[in-house]
């Protein structure tokens, strides 16, 4: 209870408390959430090779295969997300996961271009829910010392997903075929339901804002559960402590120079990233390599990716964010330029993948927690969204050129310096976000 005496709404006691071991696994779960969705985002890139071989695809076509989940991600964060407020998180965490799992069958047993096309929007819509809902769990159970490094770690998971991608579809691949790779993402999303469904309550600052039926004992049961006895303000919130505003507002006044320069920004860094995350492991078999040595490339990738994420969690708290993301924007940048020179050795190749890697999901994690340093809080929700809705345009858009370019006719030694101009647009932008009060960006 606060020193006044006053009872404290319970989002004001889960900010001021420490976080016990049930905040710590509702985060641990939405990390192997977004690890999952990492899963089934590579799935169809690793899958690519065996794809293109049996159903004798162009590069034009794969590329138009590879980034089509990331159309229903865009549909599944603005639409699944928003009914994460209306309905819940847990409830659309578990239908988001419904949804991943017959996505991903549906992958693994399609019998044409057509069938897998459609199974892999169907996808994307489960995966971009999941990763609104996962983003506000692991938000509301953390406390307000915490908040910005959960939420980068659960950023995280996204790598680590597809790590473990790169190396179970590598097993995969020495048993089995393409189709594997598929039924196996719908098998492990289809196992997580239970762990969901037992162990992740409602949050509770749902609970608090909606007010369902029976919340006053849902939020007693939960906060007691997190080890908190005391008397809490069940009372509806000030109409005035909740501002609405239209979207709009993102694009008015000085908001408007934030929005645009948090676009450039992610877009550009997205565009990059997708490109060559999604392109690798294909373009290293047609310099002659294996299609298990690409996915070994794909896995040092992801390993330099885990160490780039944690790196920019801890570093996020000592040093200025802004200059950190511009620091691993241009390290993007260079580092995705510079690999097709490094691919004359197997060992070479997987030193310089690691190193892109390290710069290109450090930035995807970073991003997370620069949206809380550059917003206004007032527009943080939808400005969250805007910049996450426009990203999904440069996980299409990458894939997709860069199998343009190569169709083309250009080597990866031309292709990948091309691409790499949209981290080095994201670090040119970023040199204009003004500095906010208060903040240490």
């Amino acid at each position: 209870m606060s020193s006044t005496g006053e009872k404290r709404r319970p989002i004001e006691i889960l900010d001021a408390a420490p976080m016990v071991w049930r905040q710590w696994l509702v985060v641990v779960i939405c990390i192997l959430a977004m690890a999952l969705d990492g899963y089934d985002v590579m799935s169809i890139s690793l899958a690519g090779a065996g794809i293109t071989q049996e159903w004798g695809l162009t590069k034009a076509e794969l590329g138009f295969l590879l980034p089509l989940e990331f159309i229903g991600m865009a549909i599944g964060l603005i639409f699944i997300g928003t009914l994460t407020d209306l309905y819940g998180r847990r409830l659309v965490f578990l239908l988001c996961l419904i949804i991943i799992t017959v996505g991903m069958a549906g992958s693994g047993y399609a019998f044409n271009m057509e069938t897998l096309a459609a199974s892999r929007v169907f996808t994307g819509l489960g995966i971009g829910g999941m990763m609104a809902s996962a983003t506000a769990l692991s938000s509301e159970y953390s406390n307000a010392k915490n908040r910005s490094l959960t939420v980068i770690m659960v950023a995280g998971g996204y790598t680590f997903g597809i790590y473990l991608a790169s190396q179970f579809s590598g097993m995969l691949l020495e048993g089995g075929d393409w189709r594997s790779i598929f039924t196996f993402g719908a098998w492990i999303s289809f196992a997580f339901i239970p762990v969901v469904l037992f162990l992740v309550p409602e949050s509770i600052g749902f609970l608090e804002r909606r007010r369902p039926e029976g919340f006053e004992e849902k939020l007693g049961k939960t906060l007691a559960q997190l080890g908190h006895d005391e008397g809490f303000d069940a009372s509806a919130p000030a109409a005035d402590t909740e501002e609405k505003i239209s979207p709009m507002r993102l694009f008015e006044g000085d908001t408007r120079r934030i929005t645009i320069i948090m676009m450039i920004c992610y877009l550009g860094n997205i565009l990059t990233y997708y490109y060559f995350v999604k392109w690798m492991p294909a373009a290293v078999t047609d310099i002659g390599y294996t299609a298990v040595e690409g996915t070994r490339v794909l896995g040092m990738i992801s390993i330099g990716g885990l160490t780039g994420s944690i790196a920019m969690a801890v570093a996020s708290r000592v040093i200025n964010l802004k200059h950190l993301m511009i620091f691993c924007l241009m390290g993007s940048a260079i580092s995705v330029a510079a690999f097709p020179f490094f691919t004359g050795t197997l060992t070479m190749m997987l030193i310089a993948g690691t190193l892109a890697g390290f710069f290109l999901f450090a930035v995807i994690g970073g991003a997370f927690g620069l949206f809380a340093y550059a917003f206004p809080p007032a527009v943080l929700g939808s400005g969250v969204g805007v910049v996450l809705g426009t990203g999904r345009g440069g996980a299409v858009v990458g894939p997709w050129a860069g199998g343009l370019l190569f169709a083309a006719g250009m080597s990866l030694y031309v292709v990948s310096p091309i691409m790499a101009l949209g981290s080095f647009m994201g670090a040119v932008a970023l040199l204009f976000l003004p500095k906010q009060s208060g903040s240490d960006v």
